[in-house]
């Protein structure tokens, strides 16, 4: 089952008000379509640490489901489209680079195709938990790199069912006054958060497909319960489709709250990874040449990654990706790791760090991944303990 529970990775005794709920943090799914660019690990890598140093102050749960991202058109377009071009390619054999560039041209070409002949997939998809071999593929690749990087799998090579049906969704939706629906005279489904000042937002269109928040409420929606929050990560351009799930939430009783973590610009352009411009900074880019043994050891690189993306690239930074900077991050944990605490600090650390930590325990109900790095990187930095090291490597 992909709801994973972590255990506080620096060991440190859980009390306090906090203590007594369990935050699930939710970030949006990757659709395996395409290599992971440098916002693709800015998420992974905020997530990553969030989870990990909440985890030594409150419950977490981390939610993962590969359907939330398979059982939407966007994944389901592009694999017909695929197999209408190259039904006899072997998948298995082929790089993510080159996946994602079959991404690129089927968003360039404009290839609608019959989006009825989606059914069939996307069925496929939600009951079966059927994934083109291209997407298994790429989440083949994904794991070995985030391995290597030092994120938890979230459940990548695991299935399982969605949450709930489309119908008992659009059921608990309707009960709540949520939904304009026209199915009845042949039309779409609205998500309706007039209420809230928000605009009607398509769920299902006439054809009868869904959009992407579907199965987001799918599988959030029956997790709702006391004692439980949930923080959602999230693409910054996503701000007003997360804006409506958060509403919908908190209108099931949820405790709610949203992370909006901007994208990383390219040479000074933000683009859709479906318009390419990722050559050079993909994940597998920056691990070959960061991760290589005759430059780094692993755990420099894992917590050089972790020093740039969170601590050099604030939530809404509009700085471009740069390769330099990042080289210096890892430079810089070979030097943190070779550091030993000093005496001082060895009986207190981890009071220090319990410390430390409670500070970046904000009202949203986490630690704050920005401000947590960058107590490391100060005039008086946090001491670099083994507490710390289990969090950022």
């Amino acid at each position: 089952m992909v709801l994973h529970a972590l255990s506080a990775p620096c060991a440190l005794a859980q009390s306090g008000a906090g203590s007594a709920t369990e935050l699930v943090v939710a970030p949006v799914t990757i659709t395996p379509t395409k290599p992971l660019t440098p916002t693709h690990v800015k998420g992974l890598v905020w997530t990553d640490v969030l989870a990990k140093a909440t985890a030594c102050v409150r419950g977490v749960r981390l939610v993962w489901n590969n359907r939330m991202a398979t059982v939407t058109t966007q994944s389901a377009a592009f694999w017909r489209y695929l197999d209408l071009t190259e039904p006899h390619t072997d998948w298995n054999r082929e790089s993510e680079i080159r996946i994602g560039e079959r991404y690129v041209a089927f968003h360039a070409d404009g290839h609608a195709g019959d989006r009825r002949a989606l059914a069939g997939y996307l069925a496929r998809a939600d009951e079966d938990g059927w994934i083109h071999p291209a997407g298994m593929r790429m989440l083949e690749l994904w794991r070995a790199e985030l391995a290597l990087l030092g994120v938890r799998d979230p459940g990548l090579a695991e299935d399982r069912p969605l949450a709930a049906s489309v119908g008992a969704t659009l059921a608990a939706l309707a009960e709540r006054g949520l939904l304009v629906d026209h199915r009845c005279f042949g039309g779409p489904v609205y998500l309706d958060g007039t209420r809230w000042g928000l605009p009607l937002r398509l769920l299902i269109g006439e054809d009868g497909l869904p959009n992407y928040l579907v199965p987001i409420l799918r599988e959030l929606i029956p997790m709702i319960r006391p004692g439980r929050s949930f923080l959602l990560p999230h693409d910054h351009e996503l701000t007003a489709d997360y804006l409506l799930v958060e509403r919908v939430l908190a209108a099931f009783g949820a405790d709610v709250a949203r992370l909006a973590l901007g994208r990383v610009p390219v040479e000074g352009v933000v683009r859709s990874s479906r318009f390419g411009g990722w050559s050079g900074t993909t994940l597998a880019d920056l691990s070959a040449e960061l991760a290589a043994p005759d430059q780094h050891d692993g755990a420099a690189y894992r917590l050089g990654m972790r020093l740039y993306f969170t601590g050099t690239l604030p939530r809404h930074s509009a700085q471009s990706f740069r390769m330099p900077l990042l080289r210096r991050c890892v430079e810089r944990a070979g030097r943190l790791l070779e550091q030993e605490p000093g005496a001082e600090h060895r009986g207190a650390s981890r009071e220090d760090l319990q410390t430390t930590l409670a500070r970046w325990h904000n009202r949203r109900g986490y630690v704050d991944p920005y401000w947590l790095t960058t107590s490391l990187l100060g005039r008086h930095p946090l001491p670099f303990t083994s507490e710390i090291r289990a969090i950022y490597t």
